[in-house]
């Protein structure tokens, strides 16, 4: 048995076959790179999710990122459906959109909220408040804060997992490295 996304390579009669491959877009090691993540409180039961990002080309060549707060061993990719019933949240720079990925998970939700915004987006894990949301390029870096609620029902042990796309669509390789973690109380 081949290990989740091992990629076969078969060179048969000049042709090449690919079996197995489970990447959906490039992926390079010399393209933008998760750095960090620092998680504090933000009154009540929100929190405060920064995470940093670089880019040898700089953080204005970051196009998104992405924050995923997973339960127990949980981690990207790892299984079917491994998407479902998370709190999954991707940031687009330029856009200054803010997406969520609904409870049945395997896509984005179809209205994000304008960083700034009153506007928020939610599932039954969590909910992202836009107005707390934000972006700073620094250099090589690009800093994103967003406020988060957890809801109690998805209390327990989380790990946060990191990923970043450049503006050539490439995104950063090491998308199932764990940066933190965090405990959602059940109040």
């Amino acid at each position: 048995m081949r290990p989740k996304g091992f990629l076969v390579v078969v060179v048969a009669l000049g042709a090449v076959v690919l079996t197995g491959c489970r990447r959906v877009a490039p992926m390079r090691m010399d393209s933008s790179t998760p750095v960090s993540v620092a998680i504090s409180p933000n009154g009540g039961s929100a929190q405060r999710l920064t995470a940093v990002f670089q880019d040898p080309k700089g953080g204005a060549h970051i196009r998104e990122v992405t924050v995923s707060v997973m339960s127990g061993g949980l981690r990207p990719g790892d299984q079917r459906q491994w998407s479902a019933k998370q709190c999954l949240m991707r940031y687009d720079v330029q856009a200054q959109d803010i997406n969520l990925v609904p409870n049945m998970g395997g896509v984005w939700g179809t209205h994000p909220a304008k960083v700034g915004s009153s506007s928020v987006v939610k599932n039954s894990q969590c909910t992202v408040m836009a107005a707390g949301a934000s972006s700073q390029v620094a250099g090589k870096s690009l800093t994103v804060s967003l406020v988060v609620e957890f809801a109690p029902e998805f209390s327990g042990e989380k790990r946060i997992y990191l990923q970043s796309e450049d503006a050539e669509g490439v995104w950063s390789a090491n998308y199932q490295q764990m940066f933190g973690s965090l405990t959602v109380a059940s109040r």
